[in-house]
């Protein structure tokens, strides 16, 4: 009996080491322009890697930065990490719009045209190559095109370009590889009605290979959310819920709740149908909201107002979560504050403690 208590402490000992070793709260400070835009967690390694627009950034669980990668044209945005194959996916947008002219500006480089504006998925080895992990500095492995996003710019669904990217079970299925999953910008245009809705994009993650230009999405989802401000700006899979979280800046239209937190259960059969505002384009698949939420103004519109996951968010699917969130400094600094929270869920403005 003593042998087996002995055992049990010392279990006890090594789980509460390990949730000790995650950092709480820190600060991430680089010389940028502009603000953290995603992040990711690599328990592995120990460490976080943050986007900042035109830099990727490697810090350990203190906010040391260990490595980066510089003067990426265009805008990087959310960014997943797959500990399986230890790839980290993140979007980028190349573009002649407001955000796509800041950026070349920055970079001291000329803005492309609306014919050239492209958006890719980027992939980067975080490891170098290296076999153990967090022995080497992240590389870029590739970057490959959109294409339905490129092709709804500025046409359709006010698509502004992607940003979220996350990595979760197949939407409808028991089984199955996991799919990558990409999210739209969308303009925050309230004069327009086709643009109410989110747009996800799956991908299988073998699509992302050596030979392949723009790799074809094997599905397209709508989710009714009402306009939001520049669209999903973070996606996030949660295993403990079951749920793909959407975080955005929330809205203006009058008519809707306008949310800046909203879920979607991966576990639902998709339904093809007719849209509210896209009448006239056909049917689509559609997916549904999590009814867990506040209850909003619109039927089957609910969400939560939590802002702070929108430049960055991931979990480890215990309940436990990081966010990152900008502050400017002086002296041409950026810092990004990344604090631990915990899941409570629930029809509140802020489902977290």
């Amino acid at each position: 009996m003593k042998k087996i208590f002995a055992v049990l402490l010392a279990s006890l000992a090594v789980l509460t080491a390990g949730a000790q070793a995650l950092p709480t709260k820190f600060e991430v400070k680089i010389k940028a322009k502009d603000h953290v835009q995603g992040m990711a967690i690599d328990t592995a390694a120990r460490c976080f890697y943050l986007s900042f627009t035109t830099s990727l950034v490697k810090t350990d669980y203190e906010g040391n930065v260990l490595a980066s990668i510089d003067s990426i044209f265009g805008h990087l945005g959310a960014m997943t990490f797959d500990a399986a194959s230890r790839k980290l996916y993140a979007s980028l947008e190349c573009k002649d719009d407001v955000i796509g002219q800041g950026i070349a500006k920055h970079l001291g480089k000329e803005a492309v045209s609306q014919d050239l504006s492209k958006f890719y998925i980027m992939v980067f080895d975080v490891d170098g190559g290296q076999a153990r992990p967090g022995a080497g500095n992240p590389v870029i492995a590739g970057q490959w095109e959109v294409s339905e996003a490129i092709n709804d710019y500025k046409v359709r669904y006010g698509c502004s370009g992607i940003d979220g990217v996350t990595i979760a079970p197949q939407i409808g299925k028991k089984k199955g590889k996991p799919r990558l999953y990409v999210a739209y910008g969308v303009y925050g245009d309230i004069s327009r009605r086709d643009n109410d809705h989110q747009i996800l994009l799956e991908y299988k993650l073998d699509a992302f290979k050596p030979g392949v230009t723009a790799p074809k999405a094997s599905a397209k989802y709508f989710v009714f959310t009402g306009n939001t401000t520049w669209g999903v700006q973070n996606l996030c899979y949660d295993s403990k819920t079951g749920c793909i979280f959407m975080a955005c800046y929330s809205g203006k239209k009058p008519e809707f709740p306008n949310f800046s937190l909203f879920a979607v259960p991966v576990a639902q059969k998709p339904v093809k149908k007719v849209l509210r505002g896209l009448e006239d384009d056909g049917e689509h698949l559609s997916l549904a909201l999590w009814q867990q939420g506040l209850l909003g103004s619109v039927k089957g519109v609910r969400g939560w107002r939590f802002s702070d996951a929108s430049t960055g968010v991931c979990t480890l699917g215990d309940g436990t979560w990081f966010v990152s969130t900008p502050l400017k400094l002086r002296g041409k600094m950026q810092t990004a504050t990344v604090r631990q929270i915990h899941w409570k869920g629930g029809p509140q403005e802020n489902p977290f403690e």
